[in-house]
């Protein structure tokens, strides 16, 4: 059964364990040791305003949650405002974030195994780590993510705390800002936004949340909150007990517990860190497969590949597109690109859904709206400019690697929309073409147009396999051409969701 049909069970102390348990996860683990190397001891002013600015942001979509709950979040806000494209960019773009939250977690898990075993290799472990957690399809519940932020917020407190006694070196904080404002602070709260998108998750329950529009903005603020004082809180410590600019074979935070705690302090960081790693890896596959069955279900991906289905063999098929994709770039061991495309493609699709928000306000101004994002219009426009704002600090590679990913969204939306009879049309036009050009090379060869420096032998051999590829392409197109359209239409009608 759906989540729409559930009863909505879920009160403000588990909204705020589902924020906190998608949140308080792995990137904290992995990306505070660049964070840091960006904006030096700023990197706590970096964590308040990548948090602030989420804050915002997931304001934006407690309104829309409560005014559309469903399940789907950013793919439902869009297909209500916009539809289309845009509807299935949303969605694909969220599929591919957790395709890259995926990998980062399943590299967070390795750095730390392979940090003890050093003869075990890094990228191999997290390839492993990803096709045994798509195997086992892991998924948390409500117990076990209660577990895990009790025991991340202890571990943290227990941290801060052991730091403050054991004494900070305040001269660690000068200079404060080595890099700037711009782009030290602004490239750090970048690389840490995507710390704070887990959030999202207590929209992503809406449609079990008690009373959403009380909940979903309360919850939402008081889990930013707690994240943002945690995050800071750390990040002080881990500054005050460590340069920025000292260099160590060693994770930051695993050194930092060492320094303050001794070996108790290192294994509190291990455990937290593994245990973050692994909710991560559940959260994010179990997305993957909820996009591509939404996606599925609409009609924009074959229904016949990706099936909505719970433990049906297609729904497995749906989980191992994205762990395939999520092991080729765990396999290149490049967790800071990793980290960036992540916050890259997250950044789009809130840029996304603050327009669907206006959209909505413009187009549905009598659609009911338990809570309304305050400061209206300012909210979401100051969502979409920061959004923006924060993608210029992002690493080139990444961003070209994001945008090579959209070109892609482009093509798989073109080629649903054109239809399986004319995709027959165009395949069959493409064959003929290719036989018409085989056929011309071999005329102008054979009439001594164009040169070949070719042996007999091998100018025979040419022509002879040239005539069967020619044959072949032009029998393909008219196979295509003169299909009916009645076995077309019956064809149509079992692949495509229309």
């Amino acid at each position: 059964m759906g989540e729409e049909g559930k009863k909505r069970e879920l009160g403000m102390f588990y909204a705020i364990i589902t924020g906190l348990g998608s949140t308080l996860g792995i990137e904290f683990f992995v990306l505070l040791d660049y964070a840091t190397k960006l904006a030096g001891p700023a990197v706590v002013l970096s964590l308040i305003i990548s948090g602030l600015i989420n804050l915002l942001i997931m304001f934006n979509y407690a309104e829309l949650s409560s005014s559309i709950s469903r399940i789907g979040a950013e793919y439902t806000f869009t297909k209500a405002a916009f539809g289309g494209f845009i509807c299935f960019f949303s969605g694909y773009l969220r599929w591919l974030s957790s395709i890259f939250t995926t990998t980062l977690s399943a590299m967070g898990l390795a750095r730390i195994v392979c940090f003890f075993f050093p003869y075990i290799n890094p990228s191999l472990f997290a390839v492993v780590v990803i096709a045994l957690f798509t195997a086992l399809s892991v998924k948390g519940g409500r117990i076990v993510d209660l577990a895990t932020v009790i025991s991340f917020i202890i571990a943290f407190v227990v941290l801060s705390v052991a730091g403050c006694f054991r004494g900070l070196n305040l001269d660690n904080f000068q200079p404060f800002m080595p890099n700037g404002f711009y782009p030290g602070v602004l490239a750090g709260a970048m690389y840490t936004f995507s710390m704070f998108v887990g959030m999202r998750a207590i929209v992503t329950k809406s449609p079990i949340i008690k009373e959403p529009g009380k909940v979903i903005p309360r919850a939402v603020w008081f889990s930013t909150i707690i994240c943002i004082a945690i995050y800071c809180s750390v990040a002080f410590i881990a500054v005050g007990t460590i340069p920025p600019t000292a260099t160590s074979t060693e994770p930051l935070l695993v050194h930092v517990g060492y320094v303050i705690m001794g070996t108790a302090g290192q294994l509190l960081i291990i455990v937290a860190w593994a245990a973050a790693a692994i909710m991560s890896l559940a959260t994010s596959m179990s997305v993957q497969t909820s996009i591509l069955s939404a996606l599925s279900r609409d009609g924009y991906l074959p229904r016949i590949i990706f099936s909505p289905g719970k433990g049906s063999v297609t729904n497995y098929i749906a989980q191992m597109v994205g762990s395939i994709i999520a092991m080729f770039f765990a396999a290149t061991g490049l967790i800071t690109f990793v980290g960036y495309a992540a916050g890259f493609a997250s950044l789009i699709v809130f840029a996304l859904v603050n327009l669907s928000l206006i959209k909505l306000r413009k187009t549905q101004p009598n659609l009911e709206r338990p809570f309304k994002t305050p400061f209206y219009p300012y909210t979401p426009i100051f969502g979409i400019v920061f959004a923006f704002m924060l993608m210029m600090f992002v690493e080139s590679s990444a961003a070209v690697l994001v945008l090579e990913f959209i070109l892609i969204s482009l093509m798989i939306y073109h080629l649903k929309m054109m239809g399986y009879q004319r995709l027959r049309f165009a395949v069959g036009g493409i064959n003929i073409g290719i036989s018409g050009f085989i056929i011309l090379i071999l005329f102008l060869s054979g009439a001594g147009v164009l040169q070949l420096t070719l042996y007999s032998k091998e100018h025979t051999a040419l022509l002879i396999l040239g005539t069967i590829f020619a044959a072949t392409f032009f029998i393909a197109g008219l196979l295509n051409l003169t299909k009916s359209k009645k076995e077309t239409a019956e064809t149509t009608g079992r692949l495509w969701m229309e």
